[in-house]
């Protein structure tokens, strides 16, 4: 016969089951994380074309967990020369990843959205970060949008100087929009 405690522990381990989170399926066909630059002639969108997201939703469907790691090899401005000279100055060869990951996610003061809160690291540097999103979904379809504003001296970079007047503003606007769906039954 089976134990009270083996029967006590099979039934926690089934809720344990139920309640753990489930993976938001992200499609990268409608998902996209571009960077916006500023420079003194041509400010340009920078895309990353490559990425791993993973999101994860509780049983309320609430994102509990997200992560979203990258290589900065796959960031494209659209001009090889442009591109070639963005991986010298971040150095992509001896430090190619990136790499967000959700500590906090908090209704926004004023009720409009979320405020996500989380570390970011870039150039092997990692710091704290927070910024506004929203998180919208229909049924099992899901959008998280938002962006965030970096500087990219805090993570090491120099600032941009060509020519004596010409720079890029060190400070780049990340935005993104994640969107994927919640398997079914769950």
């Amino acid at each position: 016969m089976f134990s009270r405690q083996f029967l006590v522990a099979c039934l926690a381990a089934g809720a344990a089951l139920r309640a753990a989170d489930q993976p938001l399926v992200i499609d990268p066909g409608h998902s996209r994380i571009d960077v916006a630059v500023k420079a003194s002639l041509h400010s340009f969108i920078g895309h990353l074309d490559r990425y791993e997201a993973s999101v994860a939703l509780d049983d309320q469907g609430q994102v509990k967990q997200a992560r979203v790691r990258f290589d900065f090899h796959a960031f494209t401005t659209g001009k090889p020369d442009r591109d070639k000279a963005m991986h010298a100055w971040e150095q992509t060869d001896t430090f190619p990843l990136g790499e967000f990951v959700l500590t906090a996610l908090r209704p926004a003061p004023g009720g409009q959205g979320f405020e996500a809160a989380g570390t970011f690291t870039f150039h092997n540097v990692t710091r704290g970060v927070t910024f506004p999103i929203t998180i919208s979904h229909d049924g099992t379809l899901y959008a998280i949008d938002g962006q965030v504003s970096l500087d990219t001296r805090d993570y090491g970079l120099p600032v941009i100087r060509m020519m004596a007047v010409l720079r890029v503003d060190p400070v780049v606007v990340v935005r993104f929009h994640l969107q994927g769906r919640r398997p079914s039954g769950t």
